[in-house]
């Protein structure tokens, strides 16, 4: 037949082959098996036998010795080349008794010998007995298919701390070992009827996807009893009756839902959806799933861990270039940012402006309201120029009551017009703690390109003498750089 592999997902314990071209004994054979329950079909001829039994992947053969074309040895050694898995079992029948023959059959790849004529009840009982041997062969399929399961799971995690990558492997693996039409893993909020779809092998693009756990009161009766909840039909179970109108769509459907728990906390859940069952779920199918569930916690709490540490980083980060007071970008950052903003002003040929802001006679409002209402009032014109300048605009504290605005890709007038802004905003703001008291800005503008202004330092030098001569002009005013 030229077959390296061909793998029996899930083969009918109940199948027998039968394969002689003696039709008499054929239709013996068939009727007693029959009346014992047993599926039967049968071929008179060994090529014939090989097809039947690549399509229809049955239990056992029962294989005539003597037959024209093949013999029942050649065929038994073809279908030990097939390398069947699961490895259905064969029963060589044959008029010879002698043991020269029987032990021939046995080493070319048979698993029993009966010698004709049949006995009925010897022939059940041999039947019978190489059925559970081939289904504990199909167990130890199963239990190898869920061995190599798990250690892909464990090596995806020990490859990598990424939380959706980790959740990503489980579901794809799960689904593939249990055939499931969807696998997900949900994450139960601690607010009420709240879950995030975390990772779902049938839409890999599914990341946090928010449900009404309301609508699944299957996922809440595995959050109540903390235990695996297995559905064989739907449609016809009573904890599914609130939802039955919406979810006709999964007729003929069985679920299997695990709890991910620690320290008697449900977590999440592991979600499988299947075509329905004939028998239910297996424990051995629970119990994998059970083992997968827990090893989902640990992947997602070391991998929360990680992104927790992550993120402190990224947060210590971004304390580093703020102002604490006001939560504008510090000093230091606004001078980062300048120069990157400059450079590539100068490489794209695009304008660039720089609006500076001092708070006009701030010493008399620590002096006469206190140090405590002055921060709330340089927090307060903080958000006020937050809130008026565009996304793309950065906002410094540049120091002590003075603030910078960069604004990338913006001319002279724009920049004069956002600064005009800003100044009237600030002036018409009521302050807390200022009683009856207006804050008034005085603001410096300077553009690139501009002539002397060769670098961002330049740019700072002329907003800066922009803002000194709104100063020395009476305060509250916009005044350009001239140069």
């Amino acid at each position: 037949m030229g077959v390296d592999t061909l793998t029996i997902e899930k083969a009918n314990s109940n199948k027998v082959l039968i394969i002689d071209d003696n039709l008499t004994n054929k239709a013996a054979i068939e009727d007693v098996l029959s009346e014992n329950g047993f599926e039967t079909r049968a071929a008179a001829a060994g090529e014939e036998g090989l097809r039947i039994l690549a399509e229809w992947v049955p239990n056992v053969i029962l294989l005539d010795l003597v037959m024209p074309g093949m013999d029942g040895m050649s065929v038994c050694r073809e279908i030990r080349r097939m390398n069947l898995s699961p490895r259905p079992s064969v029963i060589i029948i044959s008029v010879k008794d002698d043991k020269e023959s029987i032990v021939n059959a046995l080493t070319n790849g048979a698993d029993d010998f009966i010698v004709k004529p049949l006995n009925e009840a010897e022939l059940v009982a041999r039947v019978k007995a190489q059925k559970r041997i081939c289904e504990f062969y199909l167990e130890l399929e199963e239990d190898k298919k869920n061995l190599e399961t798990l250690l892909d799971i464990t090596t995806a995690m020990a490859a990598t701390l990424d939380a959706s990558e980790i959740l990503s492997t489980i579901v794809d693996k799960v689904a593939a070992t249990t055939n499931a039409v969807r696998c997900s893993i949900v994450l139960i909020s601690t607010h009420e009827n709240e879950g995030y779809v975390l990772a779902s092998h049938e839409d890999p693009q599914v990341k946090e996807l928010k449900i009404d756990l309301a609508k699944y009161p299957e996922i809440k009766q595995v959050m109540t009893s903390k235990m695996p909840l297995a559905l064989e039909d739907v449609l016809a179970n009573p904890i599914m009756s609130p939802v039955r109108d919406s979810i006709s769509a999964l007729a003929g459907m069985s679920i299997l839902i695990l709890p991910i728990v620690f320290n008697d906390e449900v977590l999440g859940t592991l979600f499988l959806r299947t075509r329905k069952k004939k028998n239910g779920f297996t424990q051995k199918e629970i119990d994998f799933c059970r083992i997968v569930a827990n090893a989902s916690f640990h992947a997602l709490r070391n991998a929360r861990i990680f992104e927790k540490v992550v993120k402190e980083k990224d947060v210590l980060k971004e304390m580093a270039v703020r102002d604490h007071l006001t939560n504008l970008y510090n000093h230091n950052f606004f001078y980062s940012r300048l120069e990157e903003e400059f450079e590539r002003a100068v490489r794209y040929e695009t304008p660039l402006s720089l609006i500076m802001i001092d708070i006009d006679n701030f010493k008399n409002i620590n002096d006469t309201y206190g140090h405590r209402v002055g921060d709330m009032a340089l927090r307060e014109i903080a958000a006020l120029v937050k809130k008026g300048v565009r996304k793309t605009d950065i906002v410094a504290r540049y120091g002590g009551e003075e603030f910078s605005v960069i604004l990338p890709h913006t001319l002279l007038k724009g920049a004069v017009d956002e600064a005009e802004r800003l100044r009237e905003m600030i002036e018409a703001h009521a302050y807390a703690g200022l009683v009856n008291q207006r804050i008034t800005v005085s603001i410096g503008v300077a553009s690139y390109p501009q002539k002397g202004a060769m670098n961002s330092g330049d740019l700072v030098n002329h907003a800066d003498d922009a803002l000194y001569k709104a100063k020395w002009s009476g305060k509250n005013c916009v005044k350009v750089a001239e140069v």
